[in-house]
């Protein structure tokens, strides 16, 4: 019988509160403090013996530039002379931070003394250089000596703290050696085994959720655990089933609703265009203004099922591509065209900078066309009248290696997309509250469809702003430029039906999306 979760826990908790209680604080005591001495010894003690022997070897090297300047009076030598001296005074400041006794910090301003005499008087020694002499040989042997003496002092030192962390560690070692039993390294691999299998249990569990939290609803959750947690899976996988038959049902009865109002609202835009061409008859002001609503409307509707229609497409994996080499200033130019007139109507100023030289990619260039107008329509919708929008076309960058890619942004000054929301606008169906108000309609699909798209061609969609700062929001896709060989193979994918067979492109933003 395997244990509970309660009797798991009391267990271990039991036995690691015993194992507590046998340690005393004494070791424990003398443990931190070998710790903080061998700490000590080695971020202060050795580091101020090589920064001693540094500034020995600089005042060597010192000693050579002053040497060359005396007998070849040349300025560079002094000025290596110079530049040494800021090393020597930098490198002895360091030391005074890390010596500890007023013994040690005396030794080092009569080295700091010293060197200022050595250096004061080497200008002079070139008028009188056997006084010169008699000083350097003077200056250098107290300087020499006095460094040597800093770093005999901290060895000596070292020496003192590491027979004493001897004494420590053997005082320790003899109050805890009781607890090298084998019964406690039996204990500790218990409390192991009871945290372990409550814990296992548990992290898949979550791995589990996240994935349903994801949409992946057919999953099946199998484990060894406690009782409660394997009830616990079992009602995991009962839910996971749920999901999964509730998502089915779900997909198929929008695809089929989808399709099935696509035919009788077919019939209704071909009878409106009858009417609108006066076939049966001349029409009145009035009706043909009646008409013209009928069909915008049925016109806004078709795009909505196909729009519901292309993502269950997507999600089966059924949707088709044919990649082509193609342009894409041309796919911006035409997109920019057919936001014009929203744009003047709200004088809004649209501005493209497209890099003069742009590779030659592999894509369905209605498909990518589709992404530019959403994006378009969206920027267009949600900045505000007298607003700015710029697009941006990039070829790959020097650091692009591995896959080279073009990048294109659109960026507007509109009211931006909440940081929060900045994943979630690319959700299906997804309207946030705060633009809700202001895109009027659409379906929340505009934004899954365009990642989609990007995704098919080996791209990135995402979005990028400030919305705090009133900078509005840029969205962003990348694709990567393939080689040609790989493009041919890709060119041979079923086509697509006739460009004119895309319903009209009125899509809202995704978290924008009304």
């Amino acid at each position: 019988m395997r244990l509970t979760i309660f009797w798991r826990v009391f267990l271990a908790q039991t036995l690691l509160i015993i194992l507590v209680l046998a340690v005393s604080l004494y070791p424990l005591f003398q443990l931190n403090r070998l710790t903080d001495l061998e700490t000590d010894i080695l971020a202060n003690d050795y580091a101020c013996i090589d920064e001693e022997e540094r500034l020995l070897q600089i005042f060597f090297s010192q000693m050579r530039s002053a040497e060359k300047y005396l007998s070849l009076q040349d300025d560079i030598f002094y000025e290596y002379f110079t530049r040494g001296s800021q090393d020597f005074e930098a490198s002895l400041d360091t030391i005074a931070v890390l010596v500890d006794t007023p013994h040690e910090r005396m030794l080092i301003e009569q080295v700091r003394d010293w060197y200022a005499r050595y250096a004061v008087s080497l200008v002079p020694g070139i008028a009188d250089q056997s006084v010169w002499k008699t000083k350097r040989d003077e200056l250098r042997d107290h300087i020499a000596q006095g460094i040597r003496t800093l770093t005999h002092m901290r060895e000596d030192k070292i020496d003192h703290k590491t027979a004493a962390a001897r004494d420590q560690a053997a005082r320790a070692a003899a109050v805890m050696q009781w607890l090298t039993v084998g019964g406690i390294g039996a204990t500790i691999c218990l409390a192991y085994l009871l945290a372990r299998g409550v814990s296992k249990p548990l992290r898949k569990l979550t791995a589990e959720l996240r994935h349903v939290g994801r949409g992946e609803f057919h999953r099946s959750l199998q484990i060894r655990s406690p009782k409660e947690v394997g009830e616990l899976s079992q009602a995991f996988n009962w839910m996971a089933r749920q999901l999964a038959e509730l998502d089915e049902m779900k997909a198929d009865f929008v695809a089929h609703m989808s399709h099935e109002l696509r035919t009788p609202l077919t019939a209704i835009q071909e009878g409106t265009a009858l009417l609108l061409e006066e076939i049966p008859g001349p029409l009145s002001t009035n009706q043909r203004e009646i008409l013209e609503v009928v069909r915008g409307h049925g016109e806004q509707l078709f795009f909505h099922l196909s729009s519901v229609l292309d993502l269950s497409k997507m999600d089966a994996g059924m949707m088709e591509y044919m990649l082509v080499p193609s342009d894409m200033k041309p796919l911006l130019e035409r997109s920019v065209a057919t936001v014009q007139l929203m744009a003047q109507k709200k004088r809004i100023q649209i501005e493209v900078d497209c890099s003069p030289v742009l590779p030659f990619l592999s894509l369905d260039e209605r498909r990518i066309q589709q992404v530019l107008d959403n994006l378009l329509v969206n920027a267009v919708k949600f900045t505000p009248d007298g607003g700015r929008i710029r697009i941006e076309a990039e070829g790959p960058k020097a650091e692009d290696r591995t896959t080279p890619l073009i990048s294109v942004r659109v960026t507007d000054t509109g009211i931006g997309v909440p940081v929060e929301e900045a994943d979630k606008i690319f959700d299906r169906f997804y309207q946030s509250q705060q633009h809700r108000k202001k895109s009027g309609k659409g379906t929340g699909l505009g934004l899954a469809i365009a990642r989609h798209i990007i995704e098919a061609h080996g791209g990135m969609l995402w979005v990028e702003n400030k919305p705090d700062q009133g900078s509005g929001a840029t969205f962003v896709f990348c694709l990567p430029v393939r080689g040609q060989h790989e493009t041919e193979k890709q060119t041979l994918l079923p086509a697509l039906p006739p460009r004119q067979a895309l319903p009209p492109r009125h899509e809202g933003r995704h978290a924008v999306q009304a």
